[in-house]
Formats: C-alpha cells, structure tokens, sequence
C-alpha cells in the first residue's frame, strides 16, 4: 500500500523540531511492506500547492496526518493550529479520495474534538508504529470506518479505544530519511533522539502520562548510542536533542548511557529535560563528559507548597541543590516556571520571582498561567 506521511507542524520558535515519531512510524510501515512518502510543511512556502504536489507524486492509499500541539500555550496570545490542520485536510480531499488518518501527541490529547474538527476517516491514539501498520493493513483489506477497527484506532463512529503502548517500540529505529536533517539544523533547530518512553511521575497538569503512558520502557543502551552515532555519521549533525520526558529517571539508566557516550568518544553534544529533585554530583559530572551542554528542568514553581499542589514531587531546596551542583560542576540550566498555579497568590509569586533569581541559571522561562488539557489530574 502507498501511504504518505504529512508532517504538518510549522512552528519555529523556540525552534524548529524534527518530525522524530513520523520517522518511526515511516519506519514501521516501510517494514511491513507498505511504500511510505512524507511531506514535511515546516518549510514549506505555500501549504496548499504542497499538499496537492506531494499528492499527485505519490497517488497515496492512506493518508497520515501527524498533530504534534493543539496550540502554543502563549497566554494572552494565544495561536490555536487546529485552522491549519483543517486546512491541510481540505487541501487532502481536495486531491485525493485516499482516507485520512490522523495522530501524534496533540490528537492523543483530544481525539474527539480532533474528529469533529477536521473530519477526517480515522484516528490513531498513542504511539503510531503498530497501530499505522495494522490500520494500513485493514484499508488494504476493504475495511471501513464502520467495521471492526484495529486496536488505538478510533473513528466517530468508534471513539472509545486504548493508547496503544509498545513494550518493545525500541526494535524499530527511527527512518529519518524522509526528512531534511540539514534543514532543521541549518534553520535554527537539532536532531533528536529518545532513549525511552512513559513518565512515572503524577503531575497534576501534564499530559505526559496521556500521550506514553506512566510505566517507563527503555531502550537497550547500546542501541539508542548507536543510532545516535548513525545520525552523527549520516548528517554531519554534531548536537542532539534527548526528548525523554524525564532524562535523569531512572538514574542508572542515565549514567549507562553517559557511560556509553563517553565511551565511544563521539564527537556529539545534547540536552535535555530533567527533573530538578533527582539530580546529584556523580550524574551532572557523567552527563558534563558525556557532552550534554545542558539541561531543562521542568521546576514549575519555587515556593513548597505550590510544589505539593502540583504534585511535583520535590522541594525548593531540592531545586536550590540542583542548581548549586549545576553552576560548580559548569553544566548549563534552565529552569521553566509557571505564574499563577493552584495556590499561588501575589505573595508566593513575589517569593518565587526573588528564589528564581537567586539559582543563577543561564537561563530561565516564565510562563503565565497553565494550561490544562482533557485527562489531567487538575
């Protein structure tokens, strides 16, 4: 079967992200026989000729639509992308009666509103690899939206379904191929990787745990170095991106892959997210020689009992002790804030704003307010 792939995400700041789960979903497809093209519209100048271009070259069967954010959580200017995603649909149908499917983090997020919205034939929920393979399987065989659907794949005539979650989505590595490497990082953006999948950890506003799931799954070692080193190899591309929710979780996990990094000498820098409260003197100087040349710590607030009505699971001296072994062990750090969480007065924000500048980071994000998405704890 022919399935093109739409990477539909054109937003570039803080940066341009590589289409990371599209590549593995290419991947999967491409492995189970299908004939897979993609369409990346990051860079694209004009969506509708693109869309109509890519179309005609490839004569698709199935059509993915890869939903990566619902919208860009800039409080008080808010811009919503769901116009977009409905303008690529329509760009879609105009060209081809193939059936559209669409998924990715955002649609995992919203699945109903997404079906609604943009009406397209079908939905993936969770992670894609398996779930686009059986899919594709299924339209091939002349299955409809009405008959019985594969598991994770929902349509408006079946919305309930479960996330689908590979134990071992780590056996397919990611066919980066389809998209430009040189683009993104030429344009401001990176590369990246994921070295595992799943959050153990509750916090009260975040989709994490929606979108992969809260058991933790982890790649061999081994393997995600080297697909780190294929990229290096492959692209030229020197720094790295490591998009695991939390990277210093499980700590020993954190150290092997440091271990293995500066092993094998690669000449590669990375950053990452973090939890601020599970961080120590041993791993921040394993992940400085290993070429990490930063970390963003997703702190959210800085006075305790904020914290606890976040459920973020650490303290403020916590925080305070991360940065400290941060500045002396040279790792750069961000810290990102909010302003304005559950029990947070004038008073605590005041006291935040003064914690905040005391833990001398490189550098800091502030965002004002929170948003809250279907399925959170809050």
């Amino acid at each position: 079967m022919k399935v093109l792939l739409i990477s539909a995400n054109r937003e570039t700041l803080p940066d341009p992200v590589f289409p990371l789960g599209l590549s593995y979903v290419a991947a999967s497809l491409e492995a189970a026989g299908h004939e897979v093209a993609a369409l990346d519209l990051c860079f694209a100048q004009e969506v509708d000729q693109s869309v109509a271009a890519a179309v005609a070259a490839t004569e698709p069967e199935l059509v993915g639509l890869s939903i990566r954010n619902i919208d860009d959580v800039g409080y008080p200017k808010v811009t919503c992308y769901v116009d977009l995603h409905r303008q690529v649909v329509t760009a879609v149908r105009r060209a081809t009666g193939a059936p559209i499917v669409a998924g990715g983090a955002g649609f995992t997020i919203m699945p109903a509103e997404f079906l609604e919205a943009l009406d397209v034939d079908y939905g993936v929920l969770g992670e894609g690899e398996e779930a686009m393979v059986d899919l594709a399987a299924h339209v091939a065989a002349g299955g409809s939206t009405r008959d019985d659907l594969p598991e994770a794949v929902v349509s408006r005539s079946r919305l309930e379904a479960r996330p689908r979650r590979s134990a071992d989505w780590a056996r397919v590595r990611p066919e980066r191929s389809h998209f430009s490497a040189e683009d993104y990082y030429d344009k401001g953006g990176m590369l990246n990787v994921q070295t595992r999948r799943g959050c153990p950890f509750r916090c009260s506003y975040c989709s994490y745990p929606r979108i992969e799931g809260s058991v933790v799954r982890l790649r061999p070692v081994a393997e995600a170095v080297d697909e780190i080193e294929a990229v290096v190899d492959g692209t030229g591309v020197r720094h790295l991106f490591v998009v695991d929710s939390v990277f210093n979780h499980p700590r020993d996990y954190a150290l092997s892959f440091c271990d293995e990094l500066i092993a094998r000498r690669l000449d590669v820098s990375w950053t990452c997210y973090a939890q601020a409260g599970r961080m120590d003197g041993e791993l921040v100087e394993k992940m400085r020689r290993a070429g990490c040349e930063g970390v963003e710590f997703g702190t959210d607030a800085l006075v305790d009992e904020v914290l606890q009505n976040l459920e973020k699971g650490f303290t403020f001296a916590e925080v305070a002790e991360t940065s400290r072994l941060c500045r002396e062990l040279e790792l750069r750090f961000c810290h990102f804030i909010f302003l304005g969480a559950p029990g947070e007065g004038p008073e605590e924000v005041q006291r935040s704003l003064e914690r905040l500048a005391s833990l001398e980071a490189d550098s800091s994000i502030i965002m004002a307010g929170i948003r809250i998405f279907p399925g959170c704890l809050l």
